[in-house]
C-alpha cells in the first residue's frame, strides 16, 4: 500500500528537478518502487479549499483519482499562515489503521517529513514493512533512519517536460497544474483480485 504527502513531493520535487516546468509523473513513480508487486491501493493526502472559494489544486485530484489514486483532501488550508492543517495526522492515522488491520504487508511512505517517523515505528511495530522515498533535498535523516528500506526519488525518470503551450497528455497550459500526471494508468490500475483479498 502506497501513501503519498502530496505537498511534500510537488514542493521538493521543484528543487530537485531544477524546474517549475517539470511535472511529476505518479504513475511512474509509484510504479517504479512498487515494482512486481501486487499494489493493494495508493493513497495521495492533501488539503482543499472551502466550498466557495477558488482551488487550483483540484484539477489536480480530480486527475489522480482518475487515474486510480485515493485522494484524501482534508478541508483545512490555513490562507492567512499559508499552510496545511490534519494532513500528516490524517495520513499516520490511515498508515496505522492500515497496519493494525492487516491491510497490507508492506507500506511505501512518499514523504522526506520527520512527523511520520512515530508512524513508521508504530507499522513496524505491527509487524509490516516500511519502506520510505523522497527527493534528496526534502528527507529528513530521521526518516532515512526509521525506514527498513529508503529510496531517493531523484534519480528515478520521473519527471515529465511538456511541449511549450501544452501539458503532458494534450492539456492547455492555462489547466496545467504541476504534478499533473499521464492519462493512462494500465500498469497500475489495481487488480480486481487485490481488492477483494484487501478490505481497505
Amino acid at each position: 500500500m502506497v501513501f503519498i504527502d502530496l505537498r511534500n513531493v510537488l514542493e521538493s520535487s521543484a528543487e530537485a528537478l531544477g524546474s517549475d516546468t517539470c511535472n511529476v509523473d505518479f504513475c511512474e513513480m509509484v510504479s517504479g518502487l512498487v515494482g512486481d508487486r501486487d499494489l493493494c491501493a495508493a493513497y495521495v493526502y492533501d488539503t482543499k479549499m472551502p466550498y466557495g472559494v477558488d482551488d487550483h489544486m483540484i484539477r489536480l485530484h480530480d486527475r489522480l483519482r482518475y487515474l486510480g489514486f485515493r485522494v484524501v483532501a482534508r478541508e483545512s488550508y490555513d490562507p492567512v499562515r499559508k499552510e496545511q492543517k490534519e494532513v500528516d495526522v490524517a495520513m499516520a492515522c490511515d498508515m496505522v489503521y492500515h497496519a493494525i488491520s492487516g491491510h497490507f504487508d508492506t507500506a511505501v511512505v512518499i514523504s522526506g517529513d520527520r512527523d511520520f517517523v512515530p508512524a513508521i515505528e508504530c507499522m513496524q511495530g505491527a509487524g509490516k514493512r516500511v519502506e520510505s522515498a523522497a527527493f534528496k533535498c526534502s528527507a529528513s535523516s530521521a526518516v532515512r533512519r526509521a525506514a527498513d528500506i529508503f529510496t531517493e526519488l531523484d534519480p528515478l525518470p520521473i519527471s515529465i517536460q511538456p511541449q511549450k503551450g501544452m501539458g503532458c497528455d494534450g492539456t492547455p497550459a492555462a489547466l496545467l497544474v504541476r504534478g499533473i500526471i499521464k492519462p493512462s494508468i494500465s500498469a497500475l490500475r489495481i487488480p480486481s483480485r487485490s481488492l477483494r483479498e484487501c478490505p481497505c
